[in-house]
């Protein structure tokens, strides 16, 4: 039995932490991000422009073989320039993009991802906290938008905690932790009900 689940059951804390899905599918977002990045830069600086300089090779060996008329040698050469493919300087140019944007990109979606998954939700008695947010008494709460919540777990709860302005929290099951998440949820919308 989870803590999630001895703390509702005994009426206790209910405590939704960071989804593991949702950080370890980021997670590996990221890496491949940066290990892309790591791709591109051998093409764009070393694998691409070395066979450019290869085919540059064969191209100066097949003319000369041409010019001396050894067919046989010609042949080969022509066969083996079929291997490869030349790169214009503009595809190049671009792996080296892709490789100095990626790893930034990258790393903006692990902040990004840590940031918006931080913290926990917790319910404790009646005061409902959310990271980035004051805590928030059951009282407090003005209307819940259920709109996204069936089909993609989401609502936000609009609340007034003074001396705070009217705030707007959200609640999010595949960000943080699906079940104690939609517990929070169902004990909100039967306060709001009156239970």
């Amino acid at each position: 039995m989870t803590t999630a689940q001895v703390s509702t059951t005994t009426g206790g804390d209910i405590v939704a932490r960071a989804g593991q899905y949702y950080r370890n599918t980021r997670y590996i977002m990221a890496a491949l991000l940066i290990g892309m990045a790591g791709w591109f830069a051998y093409d764009g600086w070393v694998k691409w422009p070395e066979g450019n300089r290869k085919i540059a090779d064969l191209q100066a060996q097949l003319n000369a073989a041409q010019e001396a008329k050894d067919d046989e040698k010609a042949g080969a050469l022509s066969q083996e320039l079929k291997k490869y493919t030349h790169h214009n300087d503009a595809a190049i140019l671009l792996q080296k993009i892709l490789a100095c944007g990626l790893p930034p990109l990258g790393i903006a979606l692990l902040v990004w991802t840590l940031r918006n998954s931080r913290g926990e939700y917790r319910l404790s008695g009646d005061t409902l906290s959310v990271p980035g947010h004051p805590p928030v008494k059951l009282d407090q709460i003005q209307s819940v938008d259920r709109a996204l919540w069936d089909r993609k777990g989401i609502a936000y709860v609009e609340y007034e905690v003074p001396p705070h302005p009217r705030g707007r929290l959200r609640l999010d099951d595949f960000v943080y932790e699906r079940e104690p998440t939609d517990r929070i949820f169902e004990r909100i919308e039967t306060h709001l009900a009156g239970g």
